[in-house]
């Protein structure tokens, strides 16, 4: 119990001024369907409510890729390369011109991925831009159908 304590205070959703400043930096607003999963989850989608974000909701993580599409995605707490490949699945859970925000965990670049764009640019995903805030190393991906690779003709 105390190393999901821990786990929770370096997350993002620990920190609601660096989650407001991400947000903004990702154009989410108050009106974006917003889905937030993970461990840290319910504590970001609590601090999203109390602040206006109406259309926030947290699901579980089983259920991310079975949910409609959504505006964002965000996964405030440190996810390695494994877990968001699982997450993910096909991608489908952000609409094209959503966006995926996430965490990343010091291991992100292990058993097979040599970076985060490995694993998100055959989803569609494209990364738009890597913040450092207090600690938090925090990534934004814009999805855009077009470009998946290895999509059928």
């Amino acid at each position: 119990m105390a190393a999901s304590v821990l786990s929770h205070q370096h997350a993002l959703a620990g920190d609601g001024r660096a989650l407001a400043r991400v947000l903004k930096q990702a154009g989410v607003t108050r009106d974006s369907i917003v889905r937030v999963t993970g461990s840290a989850g319910p504590t970001a989608a609590l601090w999203l409510n109390r602040h206006g974000y109406d259309n926030a909701a947290y699901v579980h993580p089983n259920w991310v890729a079975t949910n409609a599409a959504a505006d964002a995605l965000l996964i405030p707490q440190a996810c390695g390369a494994e877990e968001l490949v699982d997450l993910l699945h096909e991608g489908d859970c952000v609409r094209d011109g959503g966006v995926l925000i996430l965490q990343a965990a010091p291991d992100r670049f292990s058993k097979g991925y040599d970076s985060l764009h490995a694993v998100l640019r055959p989803l569609g995903y494209r990364m738009e831009k890597h913040i450092s805030d207090r600690g938090l190393d925090i990534h934004i991906a814009r999805r855009s159908g077009a470009d998946r690779v290895g999509n059928a003709a």
